[in-house]
């Protein structure tokens, strides 16, 4: 059969008749597309899509809309090769994040036909046992749905095993659709780009997935040695397709299309000689051809022009170059080598790195190299219009080369492009000037991009390397202090492979290896319990302290007076999760006495907010030690820095949430009214949290997963108290006070709002689902519209939300706490 170039692909017939004929047999299994980089895998897929849409038109194509990259979906490289039985928590919890987005993705055009995925939660709700999971898809017709919090009732097992029974709930919901989407049909779902899934817990999940669809084939590609390694023992290799490189026939084939009857059996022995039949190096021969059609077209004269380029992995960037030819086109030359160094680029960002330069003046001449540079099949295709990315197979050769023979202008670009995406960081937090609004920041998926991208750039500056790992770590630390403390942060995972990207040398792997044992070992959520993983967290910041050069104090004169700012953060940070590890393993007097050295230089720090948190925490240390006066004094110290916040119109009620738990924690043996009302106002303001303002945004942020997961905290912790006075004589009034200031219903009575004779948790149960403000269902986070901000509108427009009288009532009691009357 002769070889066929379809679209200026060759066909690859053999492999993918099989493929068909295994689909035409009704094969319920994974095929594996295998093939090293640049051997055609994507390009094959896209045949084999175009061809089951002809010879088998009743067939469910998956995903619908286009062909699916995997890329997204996999875990960082601290955790590959984690997966099976004994994967940890923090591996699960992830595997159930990246899990759930993979298949909303999936199924995102036809979301309304995977109802029992979408609403798995919602089958098995329990308020006492929650697994938030963090995840966003879009769907057609359902809107923007996003962090599904899957809640099990499991009674009191533990963590990782809730998170695996959610786990199991979501895979036998997504199972239960799919057979009932496909109705019988035959279903085929194609997945590119599985190397960067199948080592981790994530690509192992979904072969075992994938087995349990019915009427399915599976076809996913993978590169030889991630198939070696991770792949054989959970895919069968009787299915496994291997893209060879291409025979002498299918060369002359693929020059035939492109030359026609010019090409003979010479030529197309001096282009398979010199590409050995690899397809893109073939696709780069032709483009290099075409530039030279005259003399290329000669076996003699290519054989010569091919032999004056490098041999080994340098002759990529070789053949770009010559198929550019600088000296015929260096606009496209500079730009190409400005593209080398960046993960990706669009006409304005090259004209800003080009500053200086003649050619920045002539946006026109950009625009026109970037076009000639898709034209030539360089770049790979993005999401976003107008940005674009160089080949993954040429990027190396040219980087490379470019650091190793203009050392110079590699440093340029790099200092360019920090620069560039610094311009871009200050332009998003210019938008506020405000103390909490500007910690809205590390929410913003742009501004994220922007950091990591600044990032990567800085640490390729031999000159400022100590500095930018003192960024390094303040910008890390920062993002953990703002999300991670309480929800898994992608960004966290995000900054560290970047950083482990960026590694130039020992130190710098030895700081990654030691943030990531930081990052590892620091439990997320609310709970914090004591063990032997807090003397790991305190070991590995003593260790970031002296990598960075800050653990003997942050002063140094050698440095710029702006330079050493970075360096006190960086001091202050490490510090502060210093006492943490303290404080959460029970080392009370150590926390206490590290709060205390850190004080005078966090009020010389000047930020209002991030004070008000520091005295709310160090409070909390002395609850936990028994020392209820120091708990008063630090509450309103840090309800003095929350008020003058309010002086300035900004308003922080996961904060005030706190106090007033916390209050309530201080109160409960003594008054359990008083209590009973802070609860409430805790309650209230975990409520009004779920909206608030978006400094960087046009509009406001709906309700998310951490929102969520907070209120469900306030919520339970305040039904826990009145489950624990559920003997009192007086728990009708208890729980008036508790409900009143949630604008409930009141007064309340036992009889006709909660049932008689049930056990605690009964209580707490019905106190937070029948008398308090209920939080929002999982297809109602990210929302900005819709039921539940119709029903938070509706609830808080009855509630008194003075600021001032709240901190006027935290000063009180705390003055009382602390064993004088107020001021």
């Amino acid at each position: 059969m002769p070889t066929l170039v379809v679209d200026g692909l060759v066909s690859r017939t053999d492999q993918l008749d099989r493929v068909l004929d295994g689909i035409r047999r009704n094969l319920d299994g994974t095929v594996t597309v295998l093939g090293a980089k640049g051997m055609g895998k994507t390009s094959f897929l896209g045949l084999l899509r175009t061809a089951i849409q002809r010879d088998f038109p009743d067939v469910v194509m998956m995903p619908i809309r286009a062909n699916m990259t995997a890329e997204p979906y996999g875990l960082s490289e601290d955790y590959r090769g984690e997966y099976g039985p004994d994967a940890t928590t923090v591996v699960s919890a992830l595997l159930l994040e990246k899990s759930t987005q993979f298949l909303g993705d999936l199924a995102q055009a036809a979301a309304r036909q995977f109802p029992g995925f979408l609403i798995a939660a919602e089958a098995t709700r329990s308020a006492a046992n929650t697994v938030t999971v963090n995840n966003t898809f879009t769907a057609k017709t359902w809107g923007r749905l996003s962090n599904t919090a899957l809640e099990m009732n499991v009674g009191g097992e533990s963590p990782i095993e809730r998170i695996r029974q959610a786990q199991r709930s979501v895979d036998e919901a997504f199972v239960a659709d799919w057979r009932n989407f496909i109705a019988g049909r035959r279903a085929v779902l194609i997945i590119d780009g599985f190397e960067t899934l199948i080592d981790d817990a994530v690509g192992q999940w979904f072969v075992r997935l994938a087995a349990r669809l019915p009427d399915t084939t599976v076809v996913l590609s993978l590169v030889p040695r991630e198939f070696a390694e991770h792949g054989q023992r959970v895919l069968d290799p009787a299915l496994v397709q291997e893209l060879p490189r291409f025979t002498t026939a299918e060369t002359h084939a693929y020059l035939a299309h492109h030359f026609g009857d010019q090409v003979g059996p010479r030529l197309t022995g001096v282009v398979y000689g010199f590409t050995g039949g690899h397809p893109y190096g073939l696709s780069l021969v032709v483009q290099f051809m075409r530039a030279r059609r005259e003399e290329a077209l000669d076996p003699g004269r290519l054989q010569d022009l091919l032999s004056q380029l490098s041999q080994g992995d340098r002759q990529v960037g070789d053949l770009v170059r010559a198929v550019i030819r600088p000296e015929r086109n260096p606009d496209v030359w500079r730009v190409a080598e400005i593209a080398s160094l960046l993960n990706s680029f669009d006409v304005p960002m090259l004209v800003s790195i080009l500053a200086g330069e003649d050619l920045a003046t002539a946006p026109e001449r950009v625009g026109d190299a970037v076009r000639r540079i898709e034209h030539f099949g360089f770049t790979d295709p993005l999401p976003v219009v107008g940005r674009f990315r160089l080949h993954d197979f040429i990027r190396p050769s040219m980087s490379e080369a470019l650091r190793e023979f203009q050392p110079e202008r590699w440093t340029h670009i790099h200092r360019r492009a920090a620069a560039y995406y610094y311009e871009r960081i200050m332009s998003l937090e210019d938008k506020t000037s405000t103390v909490y609004g500007s910690w809205f920041k590390y929410e913003n998926v742009e501004w994220q991009m922007y950091e990591a991208e600044w990032l990567s750039h800085s640490a390729q500056l031999v000159d400022e390397r100590e500095v930018v790992r003192a960024q390094f770590i303040v910008l890390f630390l920062e993002a953990f202090w703002w999300w991670a403390l309480y929800v898994d942060f992608s960004f966290c995972h995000q900054l560290l492979d970047s950083w482990q990207r960026a590694t130039r040398d020992d130190l710098d792997r030895d700081l990654v290896k030691e943030m990531r044992r930081f990052h590892g070992n620091y439990p997320t959520g609310p709970d914090k319990p004591a063990g032997a993983h807090w003397t790991e967290v305190r070991h590995a910041l003593r260790t970031i302290g002296q990598l960075c050069g800050v653990h003997n104090g942050w002063q140094d004169a050698r440095y710029s007076a702006e330079v050493q700012q970075i360096r006190r953060k960086a001091w202050l940070y490490l510090g502060l999760f210093t006492a943490h590890s303290y404080w959460y393993d029970g080392q009370f007097g150590a926390a206490d006495a590290t709060y205390r050295r850190l004080e005078p230089e966090f009020l010389d720090h000047d930020d209002e907010w991030l004070l008000a948190w520091i005295y709310f925490e160090w409070a909390k240390v002395a609850l936990a030690a028994g020392d209820r006066p120091s708990a008063g004094a630090r509450c309103r110290q840090s309800s003095g820095w929350l008020r003058k916040l309010a002086e300035t119109g900004e308003s922080e009620s996961e904060l005030l949430a706190n106090l007033h738990r916390l209050l309530g924690d201080l109160f409960s043996d003594t008054d359990r009214t008083i209590a009973a009302q802070q609860y409430g106002q805790a309650v209230k303001r975990a409520f009004v949290f779920h909206l608030s303002d978006d400094p960087l945004g046009p509009a406001v942020s709906g309700p998310d997963e951490y929102t969520a997961q907070f209120y469900a905290e306030m919520t339970s912790r305040a039904a826990a108290g009145l489950a624990d006075w559920w003997q009192d004589p007086r728990r009708e009034a208890l729980l008036t006070a508790l409900v009143e200031p949630t604008a409930g219903k009141v007064p309340l009575t036992i009889q006709a709002d909660l049932d008689l004779d049930v056990g605690p948790m009964e209580t707490r149960r019905q106190v937070v689902e029948r008398v308090l403000p209920r939080g929002p269902h999982a297809d109602e986070l990210y929302r900005r519209s819709g039921t539940f901000i119709d029903y938070w509108g509706d609830v808080v427009e009855h509630l008194n939300l003075n600021v001032a009288a709240e901190l006027d009532r935290i000063d009180e009691l705390a003055a009382r706490l602390m064993g004088s009357s107020a001021e």
